[in-house]
C-alpha cells in the first residue's frame, strides 16, 4: 500500500501486535450504539481490537439494550450523569490506558467505519512513529460518497478553524494533504503516548472545541496530525444538527468553549482579536436569529469567568465514578469501578 505522499508504507510491526482500543461514548440512542460496535468489531479480527462503550449517563434504556446486543467481550462504563462529551470521554481513554493501549480509535457512537479502516489507520500509525492523530475521511451516514470531515485548517479570513469537506462526492480534492492542523474527534486513532504526553481530554469543555484543544496540545507535544487517505468512516451529522442547535444550552454551551479555548491558548491567531468573534455572531444570528447570538454571548461571558479544571493525566486519582457494566446475564450486572479508573 502507498503512502499519502506516494512512498511505500514499512510494514506493521511483526514482533508484537499492538495494544489496540476502541473506545466509543454515547448518550442515548441504543440503536446507532449497536450499530458503531458491531462495524468496529467486523474489521477487528485482523487488529486484535478490544472494544470499550461509555455511556455517558443516557436518559434511556441504551445501557441495557447494549448489554444485550453488543459484540462478545465488549466492556461497558456507564456514567451515572452526563458529564459533557470530554469526560465522558476521559473515563474510556484512561481505562484503555490503564490496559496498556498502544492506540486508541476515539469514536462517537453515532458513527460507522469501512471494514478495512482500522486496520488502514494502524498500519499508518506503525509506519509513522511521529503521528499522534490518524485522521479517517470521515464521511456523511446519508450521502457516503461526500466527505463531511478531512481534518481542519485555520482560515485566515474570516477567522476560524474549518473543516476540510467536499460539496459532492469525493473528488481526490484533499489527496495531497498528508499533515494537518486540526481534527474532529468523532473518529480518529490516537497513539497512547501522545495522550500520555499532551494529557487527557480539556475537561472544562461540555462540547464545541475539545477536539481542537487536544489537537493543538498533541501538536505541542512533539506529535503530528496525519490524513490516511485510505480509511473511511461514516458520520449522521443530521441527527447532531437536529438534536442539538435547536435548544438554548449548543449556543450556550458553545460560546462558554470559545472562551474557554481562548483562555487556554490565549497566543492562537484566531482568538487574538474581536474578528473572530464578531464572524461566529454574524453566523449564529443566520443559523439561530437573535436567542443563538444571546445565548452564545452569555456562555461566552461564563466561559471568561469561571474558575478551570486542570488538564487531567491518565494515571491521576479519578474525579468522575464510573460503573462497570456487565454483559446481560451475569450474575453481576453493575459493579463501580475503583476511583484510578475513571477521570
Amino acid at each position: 500500500m502507498s503512502s499519502p505522499t506516494g512512498t511505500a508504507r514499512m510494514p506493521m510491526n511483526t514482533t508484537r501486535k499492538p495494544n489496540l482500543w476502541a473506545v466509543v461514548l454515547g448518550w442515548n440512542h441504543a440503536e446507532d450504539t449497536i450499530e458503531c460496535l458491531h462495524s468496529l468489531a467486523a474489521g477487528s479480527p485482523a487488529c486484535g481490537l478490544n472494544l470499550l462503550f461509555v455511556d455517558n449517563g443516557s436518559s434511556d434504556d441504551q445501557v441495557d439494550q447494549v448489554a444485550r446486543s453488543a459484540p462478545d467481550g465488549t466492556v461497558i462504563l456507564r456514567h451515572p450523569a452526563n458529564v459533557g462529551v470530554s469526560r465522558g470521554f476521559n473515563a474510556g481513554l484512561k481505562f484503555a490506558l490503564e490496559q496498556g493501549a498502544d492506540y486508541i480509535f476515539m469514536a462517537n457512537n453515532d458513527t460507522t467505519v469501512a471494514p478495512d479502516a482500522i486496520e488502514q489507520l494502524l498500519q499508518a500509525a506503525e509506519a509513522e512513529p511521529h503521528a499522534g492523530i490518524l485522521v479517517p475521511k470521515i464521511h456523511y451516514y446519508s450521502d457516503p460518497n461526500v466527505v463531511w470531515s478531512a481534518g481542519a485548517r485555520y482560515r485566515r479570513l474570516p477567522p476560524a478553524i474549518v473543516m476540510l469537506k467536499t460539496p459532492e462526492a469525493d473528488d481526490g480534492r484533499f489527496d495531497a494533504i498528508h499533515n494537518l492542523e486540526f481534527s474532529t474527534l468523532c473518529t480518529v486513532l490516537i497513539r497512547g503516548t501522545a495522550l500520555q504526553a499532551a494529557g487527557l481530554m480539556n475537561p472544562n469543555y461540555v462540547y464545541y472545541c475539545e477536539d481542537y484543544d487536544l489537537s493543538l496540545r498533541i501538536r505541542n507535544a512533539g506529535y503530528s496530525i496525519q490524513l490516511v487517505h485510505g480509511a473511511r468512516t461514516f458520520h449522521k451529522v443530521e441527527r447532531v444538527t437536529r438534536d442539538g442547535a435547536s435548544s438554548p444550552n449548543f449556543w450556550r454551551n458553545y460560546g462558554r468553549s470559545e472562551a474557554i479555548f481562548r483562555r487556554h491558548f490565549p497566543r492562537a491567531r484566531w482568538m487574538t482579536g474581536l474578528p473572530h468573534i464578531a464572524y461566529l455572531q454574524a453566523r449564529n444570528l443566520y443559523e439561530g436569529g437573535t436567542t443563538a447570538v444571546r445565548n452564545f454571548h452569555s456562555g461566552y461571558r461564563m466561559g471568561t469567568t469561571e474558575t478551570l479544571r486542570p488538564i487531567p493525566q491518565w494515571n491521576e486519582p479519578a474525579v468522575d465514578p464510573v460503573i462497570q457494566v456487565q454483559p446481560s446475564g451475569a450474575s453481576d450486572t453493575h459493579s463501580p469501578v475503583p476511583n484510578n479508573h475513571a477521570v
